[in-house]
């Protein structure tokens, strides 16, 4: 049987390429929306490793270094499942487009096929232009893909993503701080130490 999980890396190719028909694709094949949580789950992972250099001037335990790369890929999937609730109410409450949620979380699950990359940003002095390169790479997979199931056009699905931005940063400065502490504290405990981010 043909499933999204099947065809993971061909679909994962499709999105890199930025191809339309991959994101009809994914809302069609069966096991979309565990494929898209799977993207999600390895981009953070991914971007976690890239960014893991911290732990390592922390000098983390090998043991307490993996939980922290996982627990750190599992705040990266909730952050995504914000972008993708406030992304769907500003399609459905500002361009007024009846689209699924459902096919939203698969759609942006599946755009972030470019930060799989993400473990790059080690690179010495290369590290924050990767972010930026694979962070556009992103929005120019997420606008594609949402124009694919929503059926606006490029800078209208664009424009829903900004809002979805906007609306996640705004909820990000009311209650960010807090969350942050939360999460902060979570990795520090798991890492056994305060961590020196600085």
């Amino acid at each position: 049987m043909d499933t999204a999980i099947n065809n993971f890396w061909n679909l994962v190719g499709g999105i890199l390429l930025l191809n339309s028909e991959t994101f009809a694709a994914i809302n069609d094949l069966p096991m979309g929306l565990i494929a898209s949580i799977l993207v999600v789950l390895l981009a953070g992972l991914s971007q976690t490793l890239g960014q893991s250099v911290m732990l390592f001037i922390n000098r983390i335990r090998p043991l307490r270094f993996l939980l922290s790369v996982a627990i750190a890929a599992v705040i990266f999937l909730f952050n995504y499942n914000f972008w993708v609730l406030s992304t769907w109410l500003v399609t459905k409450w500002v361009f007024n487009v009846d689209v699924y949620l459902i096919e939203v979380i698969k759609t942006l699950g599946f755009s972030y096929a470019p930060l799989l990359l993400g473990f790059l940003m080690v690179i010495p002095y290369f590290g924050m232009p990767i972010l930026i390169i694979l962070s556009i790479w992103t929005l120019m997979a997420i606008a594609t893909g949402l124009g694919a199931i929503s059926h606006l056009g490029l800078w209208q699905a664009f424009e829903c993503c900004l809002g979805g931005w906007l609306v996640l940063q705004a909820s990000q400065r009311i209650f960010g701080k807090t969350i942050e502490q939360i999460t902060n504290d979570l990795i520090d405990w798991v890492a056994g130490v305060d961590l020196i981010t600085k």
